[in-house]
């Protein structure tokens, strides 16, 4: 089990936890975790080269960013990412600097960031909550054909959008909600959405799509105030300011004051505090 794989350490003074993972050989300490609230159940761990590591219940919809069947699920093992010249083979020199991952217990996908700011994606892919808008990868409209991706795969179509959206295609945060993902821009303004879409969740100003592409969110994207940072909440979208707290929302929210959503949204705010994009001790971090 995870728990016997997985011992935590206090080494903050923020009192995060960082977790030792230890494998047949070595034993791998992980900087960074990230997990699933929602269900799904995976995990994300980033060692102190970069490399990304990857756990859960399951990989049955390529969650885990790793071909499915060829190691146990529960235990951790480097994830897999695809040449983006050439789909048929993995590059082992991508290194990670932030993951995010999410879903619900029918689906999950997971999110990193690598050192030169790319994004790549890997898991469910039926409503386009990857994003990933290439035909050739059978990722346009709703589809049960390449329903998932079992390593991850590069996205260029989000920072591009970003690009003209914003005139800057770099990322500050990331949200993977039950089957959408949010993406905000290192200017502090913009939110992009795409995924399901609804119970109003991508934030579209009362449009509702079945399922959507990547686009601006007009309801959580700012006109006037900063936005710090992004969350994602089963069919619940939220933005942060830089005090932590909740500037607005979309969709399925009515059930955020609930245990789970409450600590869902709770572990969101840590890992944003973590990640130095909120306020933390009165200390405001760009």
């Amino acid at each position: 089990q995870l728990a016997s794989e997985i011992s935590r350490t206090s080494t903050s003074t923020r009192r995060y936890m960082v977790p030792t993972i230890t494998m047949s050989s070595p034993t791998l300490r992980v900087r960074r975790l990230a997990k699933s609230m929602d269900g799904s159940g995976q995990s994300v761990g980033i060692s102190s080269d970069g490399r990304a590591y990857t756990w859960g219940r399951t990989n049955k919809l390529g969650q885990l960013g790793r071909r499915s069947g060829e190691k146990p699920s529960k235990k951790p093992h480097p994830a897999q990412f695809v040449d983006p010249d050439d789909p048929s083979r993995t590059v082992d020199n991508v290194k990670v600097v932030r993951a995010f991952a999410g879903g619900n217990e029918e689906a999950g996908h997971t999110a990193v960031l690598d050192s030169t700011g790319s994004l790549w994606l890997a898991g469910t892919d039926r409503w386009q909550q990857l994003g990933l808008c290439n035909a050739a990868l059978g990722t346009i409209g709703y589809t049960w054909d390449g329903l998932w991706k079992e390593a991850f795969h590069r996205n260029t179509f989000v920072p591009k959008l970003l690009s003209d959206v914003c005139c800057d295609a770099t990322i500050r945060d990331i949200a993977i909600g039950g089957d959408h993902t949010l993406v905000l821009s290192a200017n502090k303004r913009d939110v992009i959405a795409f995924g399901k879409g609804g119970d109003g969740q991508l934030g579209l100003a009362g449009f509702k799509p079945w399922v959507s592409a990547p686009v601006r969110s007009k309801e959580l994207s700012s006109r006037k105030g900063d936005i710090a940072a992004v969350c994602a909440i089963n069919h619940c979208s939220l933005t942060l300011g830089n005090d932590g707290q909740v500037l607005s929302e979309a969709g399925k929210c009515s059930k955020r004051m609930s245990k789970r959503y409450a600590a869902a949204l709770q572990y969101c705010q840590k890992r944003a505090e973590r990640d130095g994009l909120v306020l933390d001790g009165g200390e405001k971090y760009q």
